[in-house]
Parts: structure tokens; C-alpha cells; sequence
């Protein structure tokens, strides 16, 4: 599940970790908001677990490196956001993450992208270079 989500983005994977870990979408969305404001972040409101737009559903790119700075301190982010090609029901079907930096970028090595009609194109990622991280 996690690997679905980070590498292939997959919302109906990101609901179904909410209700499992919270018991409703809605009890984790109250979680992320609680996180969110003991984090710092002041210009973000979650909405749903996803990340797909909706009424009171916002963030800046500020607060999304903030997020992504807390995720990389967990070795299972950096893992999973990592992935670039991961083969399911033996490699029958193939997961992609769009995050091509993880290929093309030397160093790149986790982040999550995102697209929306409203937000169009986003990225929060990281690197190392040069021994550093």
C-alpha cells in the first residue's frame, strides 16, 4: 500500500490507510490538521488524505518542504518515495513514480509529486550531493 502510494499515487490506496489507521477518512484528515498546526504550518488545511482538490483543501510549497523535512527524518519514506519502477503481480503491472528527477537528477533520492487542474504541476523533493544528508 504504501509503495502505491508513494511511487504510483494512488488515491484509493491513501483512503484506504486513513480509514485503517483513524477508523474513517475523516477522523485522519482531523489527525494531518492536528499535525499540520503542531508542525508549524500556517498556510495549510487538509481536506481529505489525498491531496485531490476540494472546498478548504490548500498548502504552499513553504509548508510542503516543512512536510517533506519531517518525512525524510523516517527511513520508510525515503525508501518508498525512492522507488522509480515497481513491478506488481510479478511484473504483470508496473507502478512508475512521476518523480523522473529520481532518474534523471544525480543525487535525487525521495520526494512526492503531485497535479491538479488547480495546482497544476508539484514537487517536493530532495538530493544529496556530494556526501552530504
Amino acid at each position: 500500500m504504501l509503495i502505491s502510494i508513494a511511487t504510483g499515487s494512488a488515491n484509493d490506496a491513501s483512503v484506504a490507510m486513513a480509514e485503517f489507521i483513524a477508523g474513517s477518512e475523516e477522523a485522519f484528515v482531523e489527525m494531518m490538521n492536528e499535525k499540520a498546526k503542531s508542525m508549524g504550518l500556517k498556510n495549510t488545511h487538509f481536506s481529505n488524505p489525498t491531496g485531490l482538490p476540494v472546498e478548504n483543501h490548500y498548502t504552499s510549497a513553504y509548508d510542503m518542504a516543512k512536510v517533506l523535512r519531517e518525512c525524510l527524518r523516517y527511513p520508510l519514506f525515503r525508501e518508498v518515495s525512492s522507488i522509480y519502477e515497481h513491478d506488481l503481480r510479478g511484473g504483470d503491472f508496473k507502478l512508475w513514480n512521476t518523480n523522473k528527477l529520481l532518474k534523471w537528477y544525480p543525487g535525487a533520492d525521495a520526494g512526492k509529486t503531485g497535479w491538479t487542474n488547480e495546482a497544476k504541476y508539484c514537487l517536493a523533493a530532495s538530493a544529496k550531493r556530494m556526501g552530504c544528508g
